[in-house]
């Protein structure tokens, strides 16, 4: 690693460190910095929703002053238009999917606790996060909850910290890495499990393992319910931490896991209030069937898309 790239890579250090550090601070103390009346009234989602404005200020602003090349480092690029239309079809697919595998992990939990402390422990475990979830008005949980969240995780976890991550672990050009990946003389290096080997290793230096390192941690700090509730919530934090690195990745911006996570946090508020749910559309395993169909739609759209790609790109 050139000193330049470690002077870069500090800086993006001391950036994320300080972003990750302003938070928890604002978090833990902040309301004690309110004028006492103003922090009685404000509800949970409204606190949040500040502090969740005032970090991503403070993070992005402290970028721009450090990091000589800013933009490129938080993912702050032009994404082509069809990254971005790919990410938004992806959003219920993956919301419906993770959905199922963390009902499914968690169900033997959930259903324990029901046996043994009956229906409402699930909804005691949910805490006032939950309650402000399903009784504040629906106009501040969908700013907080589906726009300003979004905005301020994904500027962090696949901004900020994807580009730790991403300098980190992947220091090399993609010149010196195809260079480093040459097999000796004799060795077969097209094709077969060499191929595989290579192509593998490209992905995970080129984003894949910021893609990981920044979805596990994503999911980690998500970790604060107890009970069959916490393995849903961690569970489906991983799956989109997951979805918005791959994302992020292929569009090498920001802005299409944006669009996923916004669109992602969507379908779980209006899941939540049951916007979704009726007689002819119910819940499978908590999940809204209605959901579950649009998915469905949405995969239909993005395998007539990549058919339609390969038509064009072999025609051509």
């Amino acid at each position: 690693m050139s000193e330049s790239s470690r002077a870069t890579t500090l800086k993006l250090f001391v950036v994320v460190a300080a972003w990750a550090a302003t938070f928890r601070i604002l978090v833990s103390y902040g309301a004690r910095l309110l004028p006492l009346g103003l922090a009685r009234e404000l509800s949970l989602q409204g606190f949040l929703a500040g502090v969740n404005l005032l970090t991503a200020a403070f993070g992005c602003t402290l970028a721009f002053l450090l990091l000589d090349e800013p933009r490129p480092l938080l993912g702050l690029t032009a994404a082509r238009p069809g990254a971005i239309v790919r990410a938004g079809l992806w959003a219920l697919p993956v919301f419906v999917l993770t959905s199922y595998v963390a009902v499914g992990l968690a169900l033997p939990t959930l259903l324990e606790e029901i046996r043994a402390r009956g229906v409402d422990v699930v909804r005691e475990a949910s805490g006032e996060f939950g309650r402000q979830l399903l009784g504040a008005p629906a106009l501040l949980t969908l700013v907080w909850g589906a726009l300003i969240a979004p905005i301020s995780e994904e500027l962090f976890f696949r901004g900020a910290f994807y580009g730790l991550i991403e300098n980190l672990l992947a220091p090399k050009t993609p010149d010196a890495i195809q260079s480093s990946e040459r097999l000796p003389e004799g060795v077969l290096e097209t094709g077969g499990i060499f191929g595989v080997a290579r192509a593998l290793r490209r992905y995970f230096l080129s984003g894949g393992l910021a893609t990981l390192v920044s979805a596990l941690v994503f999911a980690w700090l998500h970790a604060d319910m107890p009970g069959g509730m916490g393995i849903v919530r961690v569970t489906s934090a991983l799956g989109l931490g997951l979805a918005a690195g791959i994302a992020r990745h292929a569009g090498r911006s920001v802005f299409p896991a944006l669009v996923l996570h916004v669109l992602f946090n969507l379908a779980s508020i209006a899941t939540a209030r049951r916007w979704v749910v009726s007689g002819a559309f119910p819940t499978k395993l908590m999940v809204p069937t209605l959901l579950t169909l649009l998915a469905a739609l949405c995969l239909l759209v993005l395998g007539a898309l990549f058919w339609l790609g390969r038509r064009r790109r072999t025609a051509g």
